[in-house]
């Protein structure tokens, strides 16, 4: 009897160790046969692991108490930039290691809503970019600044198996949209954030929401991923945008 191919969410499932005992069997002799797969499943967990060793580091070394009223000032940039980077890691890898969401929902933080409304088609004025500029990482990383005020590189996701396949700019933001094999859209949308420091990883049907907040950017990621895979995407993306 043939072995059906493993999903993307199979593999992640795979490194999450959240598959069923048969099917993880299954999914253990694809990778037997298919080095390249393997290979790219043993760089997941890699990912998954260097997560892991940064949620021991914080348990050793907490973050002080008022590290958030800090990052909020914005201060200097070089330091800012820091503060923030460290801010932002250290949330991915408290959720990663809890296994739970930050819930911090301030008034008037609108960017949960403006994301939905532009990966669903219903924020007016949109502008896509041409497929030519879009192809063009130079051109298509200056545009992206422009729109979000702010020095930025799409991200890269290939490793996750997503390719960049539309970029649309608004008057304070921008929605990148990917694509993988198995048809699956993954958007991220970028905006200057308003101020407020937040981590929160939501469900909503089959969409897994990450939304990341600093005193600089803000963004939100939406797709059909297991938590595992949402936070190693999240990471990723956060790292390449290099803000």
């Amino acid at each position: 009897m043939s072995i059906r191919p493993a999903s993307e969410e199979e593999l992640h499932a795979f490194v999450d160790g959240a598959l069923l005992a048969a099917r993880r069997n299954e999914v253990a002799a694809i990778l037997r046969a298919d080095p390249a797969l393997a290979a790219r499943v043993e760089g997941y967990a890699r990912d998954r692991d260097l997560l892991r060793e940064a949620v021991a580091q914080l348990s050793a070394n907490p973050l002080p108490s008022q590290w958030a009223a800090q990052i909020q000032a914005a201060a200097r940039p070089s330091p800012a930039r820091v503060g923030r980077r460290y801010a932002i890691a250290a949330s991915l890898a408290a959720a990663v290691g809890a296994a739970a969401a930050v819930k911090w929902w301030p008034p008037g933080d609108t960017i949960l809503a403006d994301a939905l409304a532009v990966r669903d088609g219903a924020a007016a004025g949109g502008r896509a970019l041409p497929a030519g500029v879009l192809a063009d990482a130079a051109a298509r990383d200056a545009q992206l600044a422009s729109a979000i005020g702010l020095p930025a590189h799409a991200p890269d996701l290939q490793r996750f198996g997503f390719r960049l396949a539309a970029m649309q700019l608004f008057a304070r933001g921008a929605q990148l949209r990917y694509a993988d094999r198995g048809r699956r859209d993954l958007t991220i949308y970028v905006r200057p954030s308003n101020g407020t420091v937040r981590f929160d990883m939501l469900r909503q049907g089959a969409q897994r929401i990450c939304i990341w907040q600093d005193n600089v950017v803000g963004a939100v990621i939406v797709a059909p991923l297991s938590a595992g895979e949402m936070m190693r995407v999240a990471s990723k993306a956060y790292g390449d945008l290099d803000l």
